[in-house]
């Protein structure tokens, strides 16, 4: 599923994901790589943000970790970074080009410090009306997950993985494996309307 991506994030996600890392290495002595592997020690990390209080740390500590969670996404699995309003993190998304599959990085690193969903964050995966089936079966098979885990980084990558593996086939059937998604197919889908799919 490796996609090298030609195009880099905008300045802004490159900055706040470095900061991330900057923000990891200081706190756990641990640097991160931009793999997937490293996602476990950002959920760690994550857990002690968690005891801090505000509303300011939380938006400092989610925008970063939420770039760093969508660059490491971006990278592996390819797609693109959209920047709505540049000043309101909950209206970015990570758009995948090779199958129709998005979400806000930001949302979701949202909801791993405060262990909730964060309405209004878009953190759920946003597919395509004829996958919502195949996708939500798929994640069922998968299993429950204790409570502990649902919101950790690390099972959301395992989840966007499945996730793509599963459009991916079901694109390859409908022979469809060469069908790209541009910005404009998701602003006609998307619009305005809320994500529908649970993690």
């Amino acid at each position: 599923m490796l996609r090298a991506m030609e195009e880099q994030a905008p300045e802004m996600i490159r900055t706040l994901a470095e900061g991330c890392a900057r923000f990891v290495k200081q706190a756990v002595g641990v640097e991160l790589d931009g793999t997937p592997d490293t996602l476990p020690i950002l959920d760690h990390y994550l857990a002690m943000a968690r005891e801090e209080d505000g509303e300011e740390v939380l938006g400092l500590v989610a925008t970063s970790a939420g770039a760093y969670f969508g660059e490491v996404v971006r990278r592996v699995a390819g797609g693109r970074w959209v920047l709505a309003d540049e000043a309101d993190a909950s209206s970015w998304r990570l758009e995948m080009e090779h199958v129709f599959l998005s979400f806000d990085p930001v949302g979701v690193a949202r909801e791993a410090i405060t262990e909730q969903d964060e309405e209004g964050w878009n953190a759920h995966l946003e597919v395509l009306e004829q996958d919502r089936r195949v996708i939500a079966q798929a994640l069922e098979n998968t299993g429950d997950v204790s409570e502990d885990d649902y919101y950790r980084l690390a099972i959301r990558w395992e989840v966007i993985e499945q996730a793509l593996a599963v459009l991916e086939a079901a694109a390859q059937a409908r022979g469809e494996a060469d069908k790209r998604y541009g910005p404009e197919v998701y602003q006609r889908v998307l619009g305005g309307r809320a994500p529908s799919l649970p993690h």
